[in-house]
């Protein structure tokens, strides 16, 4: 089988300006954030970043790496910090943004998994969703006559998601809930998973409950140990590290502050 273990450097040379990235994990719950802090040092630009957002999405407007973003949401979730630079950007129209309910998010990212052109959904109905997103369509269901909500794939040409263990060949665990990150492999061209380590395969599959990323779609996989940090991995570790949080709040609205949180953590 395939060995696909990679550098953090060559994950990040694989992906292109203006490619589309969609990041797994909820908020600051098991981001990869060395991934994340690696592009944000990056030459890359105008990047199109999409997920349920909390230091990584903020982290790289911060660094001026987004051109658009595309979220249910941005939240230092369990954290306490808030997203100054995903505020300061839409404030000042530096940035494009697609605001949706997370439902309306998963759906995209359904449809771009199953290679349909839209998911239908009730979500976003009665809301202001559809008026800030006019290329978003409803339809009338062809067996119930109601209105629903076309939600178009969001297809993604990079997908980066974090997990606790993975072997070479690109197997990985996820402990505790994989969130939405089983679909976000689905919807993207390439897949690199950050692991707290890197182990024989045989080793990994003691732990055959939690094997929840599977090599099929799997590009490459690094080793990150503490890659999630300053956010949280169950049960690796639970607490956030909020004066890391807030070094990085304090340094993302200035450029030369940045590069020295970067370099320093």
């Amino acid at each position: 089988m395939k060995d696909k273990q990679m550098t953090v450097d060559q994950v990040v040379k694989q992906i292109k300006n203006g490619d589309t990235i969609v990041i797994g994990g909820w908020g600051m719950v098991r981001k990869p954030l060395t991934l994340v802090r690696a592009i944000a040092k990056s030459n890359l630009k105008d990047l199109t970043v999409m997920g349920l957002a909390g230091m990584d999405l903020d982290l790289l407007i911060a660094a001026g790496k987004v051109k658009k973003a595309i979220t249910g949401f941005v939240a230092f979730e369990g954290g306490e910090g808030r997203a100054v630079a995903y505020d300061a950007a839409r404030q000042k129209g530096k940035i494009e943004y697609m605001e949706l309910s997370e439902n309306m998010i998963i759906s995209g990212w359904k449809a771009a998994a199953e290679r349909i052109p839209f998911y239908p959904t009730r979500s976003g109905l009665g809301t202001d969703i559809l008026q800030y997103n006019p290329e978003i369509k409803t339809f009338k269901a062809p067996y119930t006559g109601e209105k629903l909500v076309a939600m178009p794939a969001l297809r993604a040409d990079v997908a980066l998601i974090h997990a606790n263990e993975a072997s070479s060949e690109g197997y990985a665990t996820i402990k505790g809930d994989r969130l939405w990150d089983h679909i976000i492999m689905r919807a993207a061209d390439k897949v690199f998973v950050s692991a707290e380590k890197v182990i024989p395969r045989y080793e990994l599959q003691k732990d055959m409950k939690n094997i929840k990323v599977h090599t099929p779609w799997v590009t490459g996989v690094v080793e990150t140990p503490n890659g999630a940090r300053p956010g949280t991995l169950f049960p690796d570790y639970t607490q956030p590290a909020n004066r890391t949080i807030k070094a990085y709040m304090d340094a993302a609205l200035d450029a030369k502050k940045l590069k020295a949180y970067l370099d320093q953590y």
